[in-house]
């Protein structure tokens, strides 16, 4: 044989065997690191979870762990690891299957990532969504400290999401931060940090939202909203000027209306019932939400201004339909023969939200209403009073009037329910017509105890009565 040939042989064979002994002795290895880790001493633990990190191996050697060892070592050995390294090291166990387990390494980054702030913020852009939430959560739970990090990262586009959110969840340590973002030469930045001081809902935040409001459009629009759900006393002039304003933008406005609304006093009053009847339906639906949510002391100046125009009437009408006070009774009990269908609607829909019994009997008359819609929302209020109404209601079935409203009143009865069968149960053995709507009610509610009775009518000579028996029994 050639000696070159042999030579090259002796060389392959000496380094097959040399690879063969090195993963030999790395096998041998890692499966001591392993069983230490798992069995070992706290000091064998801690010795075998820092090689395990130098080799970039302890996520594959606790995924062999079952779950209940691997929240063992997290809690018992890493933690006490201070360091870069491990830092790091949890970020990559933040990628563990298993929830329970990312939730200690979380808990673990909050002790050992207090002096590695910077090492966790860029992992807010991990591709991973866990890391991505396990970072958040541990940077929340850090607290004021990160705020420094975090506002830097607003900054970059890939991070200004997450880090915005992770400064409003840690709350008002986070005001100046976004304060001083409100400056940033870019506005996408500014916007961010009006949103955020919006969500956190510091006072404190108020006079550099004001002074924002001066800013562009795109971040003046985001400053007033922002300002709108703080609801500072001291803004109450602007939300009145941006409500007034109809060139502004529609929803900021009825962001507006709404912080006024809370805010109360005669200045929203005022600026409020002017905007009853705004051309903008947003803006006009969170007026009339703000002023029924005001009350009492808005009736007033809603009254006043009905008399204004058609739109303002009907408005305040709807204003007044959920104002549980004297006032807008008294008002509802006025305006309940309107010459206005629109305003007897309010008025039919309003008395029913009121508990009482002086609003049946004009619910009553308002059964018989010229406009079906007002009608039909009367006998839906009688059915909203209950039993109070009952008596009422069953008189209507054998009065002189037309079919049409005893078909109302029995809707109501319907709507009722068990506490109307007792009298209909009695209307049964009242005249014909009485009998007849209380039968077509009966059938409609559906109570079984009166099936004898309606068997009884559905023998009657009358063909109506006998008729409308035999159709509720169907109905039962």
């Amino acid at each position: 044989m050639n000696k070159k040939v042999l030579i090259w042989r002796i060389v392959i064979l000496g380094a097959i065997v040399a690879g063969l002994a090195r993963g030999i002795s790395g096998h041998i290895t890692m499966s001591r690191l392993a069983h230490d880790l798992r069995y070992g001493s706290p000091e064998e633990q801690i010795s075998a979870a820092k090689e395990l990190m130098a080799r970039d191996r302890l996520f594959d050697v606790m995924q062999e762990m079952p779950r209940v060892d691997r929240i063992r070592v997290l809690r018992t050995v890493i933690r006490r690891i201070p360091g870069e390294l491990t830092v790091k090291q949890c970020l990559i166990l933040l990628k563990d299957p298993r929830v329970t387990v990312r939730n200690r390494v979380a808990a673990a980054l909050v002790v050992l990532g207090k002096d590695h702030i910077g090492i966790l913020v860029p992992a807010l852009r991990d591709s991973d969504e866990n890391v991505r939430k396990g970072v958040a959560s541990a940077l929340v739970a850090i607290g004021a400290p990160v705020v420094p990090y975090v506002r830097e990262a607003v900054k970059a586009p890939d991070l200004r999401a997450a880090a915005c959110d992770v400064l409003v969840q840690i709350g008002e340590p986070s005001v100046p931060a976004f304060v001083r973002l409100l400056k940033d030469k870019d506005q996408d930045v500014r916007m961010a940090a009006a949103v955020s001081l919006g969500k956190i809902g510091s006072m404190k935040a108020t006079p550099a939202l004001l002074e924002a409001t001066r800013d562009i459009e795109s971040v003046r629009r985001v400053a007033i909203s922002s300002l709108c759900t703080i609801c500072d006393p001291r803004g109450i002039d602007l939300f009145v000027e941006v409500l007034r304003n109809p060139e502004d933008d529609g929803e900021v406005r009825a962001r507006a209306a709404r912080a006024l609304s809370v805010l109360d006093g005669e200045k929203g009053i005022s600026a409020l019932v002017d905007s009853m009847d705004d051309y903008d339906l947003r803006v006009k639906s969170s007026v009339i939400s703000g002023l029924q949510r005001i009350g009492a002391p808005a009736v007033p100046k809603v009254l006043g201004a009905m008399a204004r125009s058609q739109g303002m009437r009907h408005a305040g009408a709807q204003v007044l339909e959920k104002i549980d006070a004297p006032e807008a009774t008294d008002a509802l009990l006025r305006l309940a023969s309107d010459s206005d269908p629109v305003v007897r609607l309010s008025v039919a829909r309003g008395l029913g939200e009121r508990h009482n019994v002086s609003q049946i009997e004009p619910l009553i008359k308002l059964l018989g209403d010229a406009d079906g819609r007002v009608a039909e929302a009367a006998s839906e209020s009688l059915g909203l009073l209950g039993r109070t109404a009952v008596p009422r209601l069953i008189s209507v079935l054998s009065s002189q009037t037309s079919d049409i409203v005893k078909y109302r009143a029995a809707c109501a009865l319907v709507q009722i329910g068990s506490d109307a069968v007792p009298a209909l149960r009695e209307a049964l053995k009242s005249s014909t017509v009485s009998a007849k709507w209380a039968a077509y009610a009966l059938g409609q509610i559906g109570d079984r105890s009166v099936r004898p009775d309606l068997e009884r009518l559905a023998r009657s000579t009358n063909p109506d009565l006998k008729w409308t028996a035999e159709r509720a029994l169907q109905h039962m």
